[in-house]
This record gives C-alpha cells, structure tokens and sequence, in this order.
C-alpha cells in the first residue's frame, strides 16, 4: 500500500530478479537547482530479495519508493495520477 492508499501496482521487481538472480539495489535521484545535475544515492542491495512472497517484495519496493519522494516530494511526478486504479468499492482520491 504506497503512502497507505490501497492501489495497484507493478511486481516486475520481483519476477525479474527470482528468474536472474540479480541483487535489487534501491537507487535514490534528486534534480540539483539550476540545472546543476543530479545526485544519485545507491542503497544497499535488498536483503533477501526476493522471498517467496510477490506482495511482500513489492510492498518493500514501494517503501523504497515513498523513502525517495519523502525526500524531495517537490521531484515527485505527481501528475501520474498514481492511485488512480482503486480497489472496488473504494472512493476515488482526486
């Protein structure tokens, strides 16, 4: 649940790195003022990435994903209407 807010939500994560192997390293970006560049911040590799549970491991994906944009929630894409594919039932939030 990104922010709390039920919504839907990619595993791509977690198939990829269960069929490669590969290590999941959460990656942090942040625009410097005046078009200076970018700052990149890598994290540590994921323990236990993956574990036999696609919601779990996507659930810490997106925890990596709210750690970034509580960071510079000004950088965020706000526009991509994120939590527009609600459960059934649920109210919309814009």
């Amino acid at each position: 649940m990104p922010f709390g807010v039920p919504a839907a939500t990619i595993t791509a994560t977690h198939h990829l790195a269960r069929l490669s192997g590969a290590l999941v390293v959460p990656f942090y970006h942040r625009r410097l003022p005046g078009n200076d560049g970018y700052v990149l911040r890598l994290g540590a590799p994921l323990a236990q990435f993956p574990s036999g549970d696609v919601l779990d491991d996507t659930a810490r994906v997106n925890v990596c994903i709210e750690d970034m944009v509580r960071a510079a929630p000004e950088q965020y894409l706000w526009g991509h209407k994120r939590f527009k594919t609600r459960p059934e039932g649920s109210p919309s939030i814009y």
